[in-house]
């Protein structure tokens, strides 16, 4: 029997996941999770003009060089971009770190950009503004994702009791709030950045687990259709998940590399994705871990409960008193007709 999906194999890995779900949590509830800085509230300082700008890239690139300068020597500049697309002709965008510019420095930098004698200014066609970007925390989701997480694991209990056990869909829905909790404890401990792209993480987790599980689950479905006399159920369990562990990688390693993919392509284009990334390689790991380990053992013991009370129910008859009382009634008086 593999060793992987006995007793002990299942209350070490329900011991380990509780003990990070705990420290997991009591790290969320007084640090929270590491907040992502591309997400934090900001300031935005924009220069533009009535269209000059839109036409001349040379002197663009010129007045947007100069105020990087000077707005860096102020501030922690985070990034820079240009809008073409205003009724204003064009926008240079330069998002701060930290800190809100006063009215003071931008009067003082509207006045030195007219010094400056970049060619073709005109400072009355030149305006320095700054604007406040807010974002909602995740905190802002928390209740709403819980009540959408509640109502997906509702429906893959029902979907998978249905169309194959009811301990089978036991084992899912445990493995299922299993693998969200896990992932977002082991978040919340190694401090990994985070902002409402969390809540996608969370989603992907729950998906994930919910197609790993449902692998394993099927071939176990066919395999015990056809297993032999006599198997236990540990080893039958067993023997499902070794032919089920393929198809299992193959899941998770695809779905790596499209995380992976998808963090590559965010650095060349000049999205950050690396946290998001990292979140979901890490649900990755985790879901495949339950699905070849944790959930494996916990239905090797309802199956083992199962299997035996199944036993239990061969050995005696359980009609009911009624219907064998009827029964001997009726097989006396064709006794006496006869």
């Amino acid at each position: 029997m593999n060793k992987l999906v006995t007793k002990k194999s299942f209350f070490v890995c329900l011991a380990v996941s509780l003990a990070l779900i705990i420290a997991g949590a009591f790290m969320f509830g007084f640090l929270g999770f590491n907040p992502d800085s591309t997400t934090k509230d900001h300031a935005v300082i924009e220069v533009s003009d009535s269209g000059y700008m839109a036409f001349q890239p040379d002197f663009r690139e010129e007045l947007q060089n100069y105020c990087t300068d000077r707005i860096s020597a102020e501030y922690d500049v985070a990034g820079v971009d240009y809008n073409s697309s205003t009724s204003a002709g064009g926008v240079i965008e330069y998002v701060l770190r930290s800190g809100t510019p006063t009215q003071e420095f931008l009067d003082t930098l509207r006045g030195e950009i007219a010094a400056s004698g970049i060619e073709g200014i005109d400072i009355a066609d030149v305006s320095v503004s700054v604007h406040n970007v807010e974002n909602e925390g995740y905190t802002q989701y928390i209740w709403r994702t819980a009540i959408a997480g509640g109502v997906a694991l509702v429906i893959l209990f029902a979907y998978v009791a249905i169309r194959f056990r009811v301990g089978m869909g036991v084992s899912a829905l445990v493995a299922a709030v299993h693998d969200v909790l896990l992932t977002l404890a082991v978040v919340a401990l190694l401090r990994i950045p985070a902002g409402v792209a969390l809540i996608g993480v969370a989603a992907f987790s729950l998906l994930l687990s919910a197609i790993l599980n449902l692998t394993v689950l099927g071939r176990m479905r066919s395999d015990f259709r056809n297993q032999p006399e006599g198997l236990s159920a540990r080893d039958a369990v067993a023997q499902s998940v070794a032919a089920s562990r393929k198809n299992v990688l193959v899941i998770a390693v695809t779905m790596a590399a499209v995380w992976v993919v998808f963090g590559v392509i965010g650095a060349i284009v000049g999205m950050d994705l690396l946290t998001i990334m990292l979140c979901a390689l890490m649900s990755v790991v985790v879901s495949t871990y339950s699905s070849l380990v944790f959930m494996p053992a916990l239905y090797a013991c309802i199956k083992e409960k199962s299997d035996a009370k199944k036993a239990d129910k061969a050995r005696y008859n359980y009609e009911s008193d009624k219907k064998r009382a009827k029964e001997e009634k009726a097989a006396k008086k064709v006794a006496e007709e006869t």
